[in-house]
C-alpha cells in the first residue's frame, strides 16, 4: 500500500513537471531538474520508510512466532501442574493413610509385646515340666528368645517370628522318634546312657553296656530302673531302630505311662 502511494507521488510530480514544460516557457531547465530531484528524493524517503517498515513487520512476526511458542509452553505448564497437583493429593491421603497405619503399628505394638513375654514364660513354664529331653539345647534357645524379649535393636516382628520358630520346634518334639546320648547319675554312678525318645509319649534310657534300662516317670519327675527281663531287648532294639541301624519293621514293647485326664 505505501509503494503504490509513493509510485503515485511520483507520477503526479512527473506530470506536474511535464505540464510546466508545456504550458510555461518561462521555467527554465532548472526548475525541472529541482522537481525531479525532489520526486526522486520522495521516491528514496518512501523505499527507506517501506524498508522500515519491512522490518518492523519482521520484528513484529518473530515477537508473534515467540508469543506463540510462549503460549505452547504455557499451555503445557498447565497441564504439567494439573496433573503435579492431582499426584500430590494424592500422596497426601497416601500419608494421611501411612500416619493412621502408623498410629494402629503402634497400637499393636504395645499388645503384643506383653503377649510375647506371657508366651515366653509359658513355654518356660512348659518345658520345665515336660520330658527332660535335650535339656540343654532347649532351654538354651529359650533364653535366647528371653533375651530378645529386652533387646532395643530387636524390632518387634523379629522377636514375634523368634517366640514362633521357638513353639514350632517345641511342637514338632511330639513326633520324634530318635536316639542320642548323655550322661547321667544310675544307680549312683554317673554313665553314659543312649537315650530312646518316642515322641512326648516316653523317654528311656539304656547303658551303653546294655545291662541297666529305666524311664522317665512322669509322677516322680525321675527315671525308675525298669525290669530288664522285660524291656531291655526292646529298648536296645528301640534304640538301634532310632540310630537307623535296625529296620523299622519290628513291634517292640515299652515301659510307657498310661494316659491321664488332663486337669
Amino acid at each position: 500500500m505505501i509503494k503504490h502511494r509513493v509510485r503515485t507521488i511520483v507520477l503526479s510530480a512527473v506530470i506536474a513537471a511535464g505540464t510546466l514544460s508545456i504550458g510555461t516557457a518561462a521555467i527554465g531547465q532548472t526548475a525541472l531538474s529541482d522537481v525531479l530531484d525532489e520526486g526522486i528524493s520522495a521516491n528514496v524517503i518512501a523505499q527507506e520508510s517501506q524498508e522500515r517498515v519491512n522490518a518492523i513487520v519482521d520484528d513484529t512476526d518473530k515477537i508473534i512466532t515467540k508469543y506463540k511458542g510462549v503460549l505452547k509452553t504455557v499451555d503445557g505448564l498447565k497441564v504439567y501442574n494439573a496433573q503435579m497437583e492431582r499426584s500430590i493429593e494424592r500422596q497426601m491421603q497416601a500419608m494421611e493413610e501411612l500416619t493412621v497405619n502408623i498410629k494402629n503399628v503402634t497400637n499393636i505394638k504395645r499388645q503384643v509385646q506383653p503377649l510375647l513375654v506371657r508366651m515366653v514364660d509359658g513355654l518356660e513354664l512348659f518345658i520345665n515340666n515336660d520330658l527332660p529331653f535335650e535339656m540343654e539345647a532347649r532351654l538354651a534357645g529359650l533364653e535366647r528368645v528371653k533375651n530378645l524379649m529386652t533387646d532395643p535393636d530387636i524390632d518387634s516382628s523379629e522377636r514375634f517370628r523368634s517366640v514362633f520358630e521357638l513353639y514350632q520346634v517345641e511342637s514338632d518334639y511330639g513326633n520324634v522318634f530318635q536316639s542320642y546320648q548323655q550322661t547321667m547319675v544310675v544307680n549312683g554312678d554317673e554313665r553314659i546312657v543312649d537315650m530312646l525318645m518316642v515322641g512326648r509319649v516316653a523317654l528311656l534310657y539304656q547303658t551303653t553296656d546294655g545291662l541297666i534300662s529305666g524311664a522317665y516317670n512322669k509322677k516322680t519327675r525321675q527315671f525308675d530302673i525298669v525290669d530288664e527281663g522285660t524291656y531291655r531287648k526292646s529298648i536296645a532294639l528301640g534304640i538301634g531302630m532310632a540310630q537307623q541301624r535296625l529296620a523299622r519293621d519290628s513291634l517292640i514293647m515299652l515301659p510307657i505311662s498310661a494316659p491321664e485326664v488332663a486337669q
